[in-house]
């Protein structure tokens, strides 16, 4: 058992800061096509990232990028994932199986939750491209 002064409490990441997911696409004409694409991010994001990421290739490519979804600053957390509680040690950083534990009141720490913001975005490509 590791002594409780070699122990740190923390709270990991559930998932990614940021995720970019296609969700799929379709055709809009004989030589036009759209793209789909899910961002996932733990911090709201502008217009300005969303499209700069746009434009260097990261969500999807072609002419057009149009975002689907809010984008103001004003958005709320499209999703709230828990995070239970973790020990680590402090020596080494591996993690300690087992219940986080209060050393001061004796009760397991509560999991906390991590908000994430989702945007939609499509990209439109004609074959020239």
């Amino acid at each position: 058992m590791t002594h409780p002064t070699n122990v740190d409490f923390s709270y990991p990441f559930p998932r990614p800061s940021l995720t970019i997911e296609n969700t799929g696409g379709k055709q809009l004409g004989r030589c036009y096509s759209a793209s789909y694409h899910k961002v996932t991010s733990r911090f709201r994001l502008s217009k300005e990232s969303l499209d700069t990421l746009f434009r260097a290739g990261v969500i999807g490519s072609g002419q057009g990028f149009y975002i689907r979804s809010q984008c103001d600053g004003t958005e709320k957390a499209a999703m709230m994932v828990d995070a239970p509680c973790v020990m680590r040690d402090r020596r080494t950083g591996e993690t300690i199986p087992g219940v986080a534990i209060n050393p001061y009141s004796g009760k397991p720490y509560a999991p906390i939750q991590y908000e994430y913001f989702v945007y939609e975005c499509e990209t439109t490509c004609d074959s020239g491209d």
